[in-house]
């Protein structure tokens, strides 16, 4: 059952005021500005909060900083890229505990895709002395549109 932007506002600023007080870090506008952008997008690329928060004079830097701090509080994951690359998306941590993610090398759009199928696959494997609690599966290859793209430029 999908959460309530509010409810997922108010765990995620829970959790920020939790993990500042922990690490005796100030609480400042910025910071819960971004946490509600954060919230409403769910996932979303730095360009993409960034965006969300002209109205606001935030600076680049701060956007950055609190994106890190973010992740080191748990409240969202990088959607990673591959070779470790970091430029991509980030999502809500508890959003979905497992996920498959396709994307694509060109343009660098990221998708996810629901299947029961390899989820069922993956509930049923047997895993000598480990307990699977969710999985990150990363599919890359190029989109319908820089496939067409492509075709158009070999030809």
């Amino acid at each position: 059952m999908p959460q309530k932007k509010e409810d997922t506002y108010r765990r995620a600023y829970d959790q920020l005021c939790a993990y500042m007080d922990e690490h005796k870090m100030r609480h400042t506008p910025e910071r819960f500005n971004i946490l509600s952008s954060v919230c409403m997008l769910q996932r979303f690329s730095v360009e993409d909060l960034r965006e969300s928060l002209t109205e606001l004079l935030i600076s680049r830097a701060t956007v950055y900083n609190t994106i890190e701090l973010f992740e080191k509080a748990g409240i969202i994951r990088h959607i990673e890229k591959e070779h470790g690359v970091r430029a991509g998306q980030y999502e809500l941590a508890w959003l979905r505990s497992s996920s498959i993610h396709i994307i694509c090398q060109h343009c660098g759009r990221v998708r996810e895709v629901k299947d029961p199928t390899f989820s069922r696959i993956l509930e049923d494997k047997r895993l000598t002395n480990f307990m699977l609690e969710r999985y990150s599966l990363y599919l890359y290859g190029h989109c319908k549109v820089c496939k067409k793209k492509s075709k158009l430029i070999t030809k």
